[in-house]
């Protein structure tokens, strides 16, 4: 499977759970991070699809046939209206992203690939942007879909080829 079909199948899955599970808009709503459950969602996805799905291996979120994928939930501290205010390091949030890419880069597998979501903010917000640059620079490509949890807490799941 290539990274465009792969991003259909996990972007066509995922929104719809995003937007409609009530623990995740209480997630959401608390700046809290949710990359365990999201790391579930993904191998559900996938071994829909795939037999070979193996998490947590080689130090690797996700492997299966030729694809790694490492994943992570970035809360941003954007004001929001149905959320709460608090201060989130987001700058940490993406130097880890960031290590990952990296840590990627140098492992031998045939393809390589971050999965991220973003909350609350929607892709065009211009500080999110300018993180987002950053992140962009190290990919190869990178496809995102916005959406909304429940209440309209707005966020972005990406998918970014490394």
């Amino acid at each position: 499977m290539d990274f465009e079909d792969l991003t259909k199948l996990i972007f066509s899955e995922m929104k719809s759970v995003l937007e409609s599970n009530q623990g995740l808009y209480i997630f959401a709503k608390e700046r809290a991070k949710f990359e365990g459950w999201l790391k579930v969602e993904i191998c559900k996805i996938l071994s829909k699809q795939f037999e070979d799905v193996i998490p947590e291996k080689d130090r690797i979120d996700i492997i299966f046939q030729n694809w790694v994928i490492e994943l992570k939930t970035i809360n941003t501290n954007y004001r929001y209206k149905n959320v709460k205010r608090k201060n989130r390091p987001i700058t940490r949030n993406i130097q880890r992203l960031l290590d990952d890419i990296k840590k990627l880069k140098s492992i031998n597998y045939t393809n390589k690939a971050v999965l991220f979501i973003v909350f609350p903010t929607n892709h065009n917000n211009q500080k999110w942007q300018k993180h987002l640059r950053k992140v962009s620079k190290l990919l190869r490509k990178i496809e995102y879909s916005d959406f909304k949890f429940r209440d309209r807490i707005p966020g972005v799941i990406y998918f970014g080829l490394v």
